[in-house]
């Protein structure tokens, strides 16, 4: 029955783009009449890296990757998005501006035979329906882009799950196409993640559907009915190194073309480093306990990547709320009842009404993301070298990175019972997640590259497993570190990993929580009790006027609608 209902989900979606009469480019004289393949992928691309930052930066609050430096900045107290007034770009996004780019380019692709475009075509449609159903729930999926309807049907998440699957087959079926008008050097005018490499393409549409399985752990199935080989067997055919990684780059000489997770687009300049991400890389997380969460770190135990992801305050010494104790100057912003706060900036200012720089406060302050001891960002209008770790103006964003692909590989043999073969990803996760950080780091040129040495240090701490000791790898494990590699640069997917866990599950093998220490001090009164954010409802400016009978149908209306929980998520 499952694989005739992939089968019936994949007619459906070929229906999408097989239509001629949905679409025509000719109708307005005003527009370009035959659009070039070439100059309609590159937005298809770009899209993809700005949407992970200027919404994703939502989910990035709700698993406290950062903190609001401004109360409520973001989702710091789980309070959801009522009446779908926020948090809902990546729906406009995808269902017109990427959507139309890519029914072109599916419609002229097939008609031309052009079917590497095709092929990258289908993969980005995967990508953008993983993502959008993940972030909204339930998502028009057969409705969607049809002709002459002023609503749309929203179907529920595990059939839209079925139509990735059968859009990564339709993506892979067409990559691997030598026939008709394919072409490298044709292809390399508009593909600037991969030059034209169909081979590279075809490893990211199998990390794709790794993805999709290793959402599934929560399946009463997920052994039995083979998921996690799935997950095994597209992992091993995905990405083999960080040379792999997909990767869109910024030249940043203007506002269009910088990175926006760079300084110059200040979408994260109110957001801070959260207590938990650093206490994680400080050490302190990995040798506490429940009942003590703020255990003093050991200097031995600091993870060296703290210096290449984190920013350093200029007062390295004087411990508070921000710093309990003597970690190096690396602050991280108070999560507290009424969400996050810039604390000593109110401390700074309350006395003065001034905040100067030589003021202790001032030089006790979070920095921000994008260096060391910088309390504001470097200004909109400067397109130059500038930033740290992924937060450059000039450096490329990353969608999918080989060391996520190995953690991922290294939960699915976890939960077939093979410890050896999960510790040898859990430990390529962690080599990788290292080289990643010094990638960016020599990018950036502020940051001193993580040595050998330093890296074996580490690893003889309790904060990594070795291979010698494999039988003790736990979920927890994994799973952390699975956290410190997706932090900032992979939102979504740490979300989903997150809600998989229902956020404070426990551990079997240790009886703690899987996140250690992680906890919502506070709870929005939207949220009608202490439950966790699982979804968001989509954009009021269309949904609300066109579709109110299937937000209505789904429970859109209700207040705590942002709290029911994902199919993914449930057994």
């Amino acid at each position: 029955m499952r694989h005739w209902k992939k089968i019936l989900v994949f007619i459906a979606v070929t229906s999408l783009v097989s239509c001629k009469k949905y679409f025509d480019i000719n109708a307005d004289p005003a527009s370009p009449q035959n659009a070039d393949l070439a100059s309609i992928l590159p937005p298809v691309l770009a899209n993809s890296v700005f949407h992970l930052a200027v919404e994703g930066l939502n989910a990035s609050n709700l698993t406290q990757n950062f903190t609001g430096a401004t109360g409520n900045a973001g989702q710091d107290i789980h309070s959801g998005n009522p009446g779908g007034a926020s948090a809902t770009s990546f729906w406009r996004t995808f269902y017109t501006t990427q959507g139309v780019n890519i029914n072109l380019i599916l419609d002229k692709g097939l008609k031309e035979e052009n079917w590497d475009y095709v092929g990258i075509a289908y993969a980005m449609r995967a990508w953008g329906f993983q993502q959008l159903t993940d972030y909204f729930g339930d998502v028009p999926f057969y409705d969607a882009w049809q002709p002459n309807k002023a609503s749309f049907r929203y179907d529920p998440q595990e059939l839209v799950y079925n139509g990735i699957d059968s859009l990564c087959r339709s993506a892979l079926f067409y990559l691997s196409r030598t026939d008709g008008k394919v072409s490298t050097s044709t292809l390399s005018r508009a593909d600037f993640v991969y030059k034209g490499d169909r081979a590279k393409w075809i490893k990211f549409v199998y990390g794709l559907l790794a993805r999709r399985y290793n959402r599934l752990t929560n399946k009463s199935n997920y052994v039995s009915d083979g998921y996690a080989d799935s997950v095994i067997k597209f992992v091993g055919l995905s990405f083999e190194t960080m040379a792999d990684n997909f990767q869109v780059a910024y030249p940043s000489t203007k506002n269009d073309d910088t990175n926006p997770f760079g300084p110059a687009r200040s979408n994260f300049n109110t957001l801070k480093q959260s207590r938990f991400i650093t206490q994680l890389l400080d050490g302190t997380i990995f040798v506490s306990t429940p009942a003590n969460p703020t255990a003093p770190s050991i200097p031995s135990n600091r993870d060296p990547r703290l210096r290449g992801l984190l920013a350093l305050s200029a007062d390295t010494v004087s411990t508070t709320a921000s710093m309990p104790v003597a970690n190096g100057g690396y602050r991280f912003n108070v999560l507290t009842q009424t969400g996050g706060g810039d604390f000593e900036s109110i401390a700074a200012i309350a006395p003065n009404a001034t905040f100067p720089i030589g003021n202790p406060a001032y030089r006790r302050r979070v920095s921000t993301v994008y260096a060391d001891s910088l309390p504001a960002n470097t200004g909109s209008a400067l397109f130059v070298k500038s930033g740290r770790y992924v937060f450059q103006n000039t450096a490329p964003g990353t969608l999918m990175a080989h060391h996520e692909l190995q953690f991922i590989l290294a939960e699915a043999w976890l939960r077939k019972g093979n410890k050896q073969l999960a510790q040898a990803a859990y430990e390529r996760g962690v080599d990788g997640h290292f080289d990643f950080v010094n990638f960016y780091s020599n990018l950036a040129g502020n940051t001193l590259p993580i040595t050998i040495a330093q890296r074996n240090l580490y690893k003889s701490t309790p904060a990594f497993k070795t291979s010698a000791n494999f039988n003790a790898l736990t979920l927890t494990d994994i799973m952390l570190q699975k956290y410190i590699g997706d932090w900032a640069w992979n939102p979504y997917e740490s979300w989903s990993d997150v809600r998989r866990y229902h956020y404070f599950d426990l551990d079997a093998e240790t009886g703690d929580q899987i996140y250690k220490t992680f906890m919502v001090p506070f709870y929005s009164t939207n949220n009608l009790g202490p439950k966790p954010v699982y979804r968001f409802l989509p954009t009021f400016n269309s949904e609300f006027d066109w579709n109110e009978q299937e937000i209505r149908r789904i429970g859109g209306f209700n207040t705590d609608y942002h709290t029911y929980e994902m199919w993914f998520s449930q057994p």
